[in-house]
């Protein structure tokens, strides 16, 4: 004999209420509005800088270095990279070192001390840091407008967001798995080095690639501190100033001639480009 199961039923006063129907779904229409948004004002961002860029689009732009107002962004380009990859090394060198040493050996109030200070340098303005980069590296140091001297601005504007990271990453590795290791009788230097940086190094690597994305979207703390030139790197880590993306933005931009304003629509490209594909590398990491 087959058994009929019967549907439950719901009551009149298990089912949710007019008002509570009608508030999430403006609740919905309200986010999906946003969503909506959000993606048209990209999408015309998008539209605006490839369009602005396509009298530029030619492979002379990536071979060749800027002359005046025309030419190339061949030393720009190498010049971005240069910043960013001495900005990682000493972001992810002195973010790290921090991070570690509030984490194993420093007290709660050390920590909370320092995200403090962390979110108080974030809200800083970004061309105070240039003025301070300048008056000390530039000035008192005498290493003149230089790659150095930039990159180690940028380390100060962008290192609040790596010791951030770090520290929640390190955070986030289960005490036990550390606390055991020296329980055995491991030095710190052994636990640090074989369990937590291997077990956080996901979350470290996000941290240090958000802070180069914030770093090479700067203009203002370069102007004090790299200056500008039209030769590609020679490599020099002091008195030598060094081309970059964004002041092809911020000065092409203005210039009443057609060539001018492609090149800064290019750089523009290009820079959305470069964050862009660190931004999906660190949403990546962050997924696994």
């Amino acid at each position: 004999m087959m058994i009929r199961l019967k549907k439950p039923s719901i009551s009149p006063d298990a089912r949710p209420s007019r008002s509570r129907r009608i508030r999430g779904g403006l609740w919905r229409l309200g986010a999906y509005g946003a969503t909506g948004l959000m993606i048209g004002v990209l999408s015309l961002i998008l539209m605006t800088v490839i369009k602005g860029a396509q009298p530029a689009w030619h492979w002379t732009v990536f071979t060749t270095p800027t002359e005046g107002l025309t030419g190339g962004l061949a030393n720009a380009i190498t010049g971005t990279l240069w910043l960013g990859g001495l900005t990682l090394v000493l972001v992810s060198a002195i973010g790290i070192a921090v991070a570690t040493y509030a984490f194993v050996y420093g007290s709660p109030f050390m920590r909370n001390a320092l995200l403090f200070l962390s979110d108080l340098l974030s809200g800083i303005p970004s061309i105070v840091f240039g003025y301070v980069g300048y008056l000390a590296f530039v000035v008192a140091l005498g290493w003149g407008f230089s790659a150095l001297a930039a990159a180690l601005t940028l380390t100060m504007l962008a290192l609040p967001y790596g010791i951030r990271s770090t520290l929640q990453a390190l955070e986030k590795v289960p005490p036990e798995y550390w606390e055991s290791a020296l329980a055995l009788g491991f030095p710190r230097y052994r636990v640090i080095w074989s369990i937590l940086w291997p077990a956080s190094r996901a979350g470290i690597a996000n941290g240090a690639i958000l802070a180069l994305s914030v770093a090479m979207g700067e203009t203002a703390p370069l102007l004090y501190t790299a200056d500008w030139s039209e030769t590609v790197p020679s490599w020099h880590l002091t008195h030598h100033p060094v081309a970059y993306l964004t002041y092809v933005v911020w000065t092409f931009i203005q210039q009443p001639y057609p060539t001018a304003n492609a090149l800064a629509y290019m750089a523009g490209l290009l820079l959305m480009m470069m964050v862009g594909t660190l931004s999906f590398i660190t949403r990546l990491k962050s997924l696994r």
